[in-house]
Parts: C-alpha cells; sequence; structure tokens
C-alpha cells in the first residue's frame, strides 16, 4: 500500500505546478477586469487546491520515511525505530512494549500501538499539515461554490432579459430590468 502513496507524490506535485499556472492566470484576468469576477473565484479555487496539494505531499512524505525506517529491519530493528520518541525507553521498562504500527492516510499520520492496547503519535507528521489541509480544502470548496454561485446567477439574469455584467447582475439581484 505504501509503495502506491509514493507514487502519488509525483501526481501530486504536478496537480500542484498545474493548479497554481491556472490559479495565478485565473486571479490576474479576474481582477484585472479582463474577464468577470467568477473567473477569480476559480482561479481562487484553484489556489487553494494547490495548497491542499502540496501539503498533503508533504505529509505524504513525512508519513512514507516513518514507513521506510520501521520497515528497514537489521539488528537494531526491534522495537521500531520510528516509534523510538522519547521516553520509550521508561515505558518499555515499565512493561509497556511497542508491538507495531498503524499509518493513517486521512488524516495523515504514523501510530505506534503498545502492549497495553495503547497507542501514540510519533510526531513525524508535522502538526500544521492535517489542519492546514482541511483549512485549504474548506477555502477551495468556498471558492468553487461561490464561483458556481456568481455563474448561475449571471446566467438566469441573461435567461430572464437582465443585465449582463457581473456588477449589473449582483445590483439587480438577477430580476428583470424594465427599459
Amino acid at each position: 500500500m505504501w509503495f502506491l502513496a509514493l507514487l502519488l507524490i509525483p501526481v501530486l506535485v504536478g496537480c500542484c505546478f498545474g493548479l497554481v499556472g491556472y490559479g495565478v492566470g485565473a486571479v490576474a484576468d479576474g481582477l484585472s477586469g479582463l474577464k468577470e469576477r467568477h473567473v477569480a473565484l476559480r482561479g481562487l479555487a484553484a489556489l487553494c487546491g494547490a495548497g491542499a496539494a502540496a501539503l498533503y505531499a508533504w505529509g505524504l512524505l513525512a508519513v512514507l520515511g516513518a514507513v521506510v525506517e520501521a520497515e528497514d529491519g537489521g539488528t537494531d530493528s526491534s522495537p521500531v525505530r520510528s516509534c523510538r520518541t522519547p521516553g520509550w525507553e521508561e515505558r518499555a521498562a515499565a512493561g509497556v512494549e511497542i508491538t507495531g504500527y498503524r499509518v493513517g492516510f486521512a488524516p495523515l499520520g504514523f501510530t505506534c500501538e503498545t502492549s497495553d492496547g495503547g497507542s501514540y503519535d510519533n510526531g513525524d507528521v508535522p502538526g500544521y499539515v492535517n489542519p492546514g489541509l482541511a483549512g485549504f480544502a474548506l477555502a477551495a470548496t468556498a471558492s468553487a461554490v461561490s464561483a458556481g454561485w456568481f455563474t448561475e446567477r449571471r446566467a438566469r439574469a441573461v435567461a430572464g432579459g437582465g443585465a449582463v455584467g457581473d456588477r449589473d447582475a449582483d445590483a439587480g439581484g438577477g430580476a428583470r430590468q424594465e427599459p
């Protein structure tokens, strides 16, 4: 499974570059007045999506690094090196051994399991990755939905014989204007 995650990283990086390229152009066109307002919102959604893709790739690299370190065999492989966080020797002396690990892809994390049935996060994934990922994904979704709303509002204004421009459609509320 982790091998497929390794293949996902170049795809995420490629998507990130593509979304940044589209997003910068769309935001610039929308804010300069060359295109309608909803184009800038689409660009903002693309930029937020690029941020989410970049953060996910970064967190995935951290998780995969922990997995590679955990799977590395040899004379010093027990307990799992990725789970040797500060205080693990004291827990082992008290009879709580490290028995295995779990990998989480949503949210990203590497969790060490102990013999007493407990578990703990080893801290390899930076603390800002999962909240930042959620924030970027939420902002991208909100921007995309807003762009769709503006597009629909403009289309209804045009179909109803109202004003065509975004600014006129916003002022008229999509209602039909009399000459």
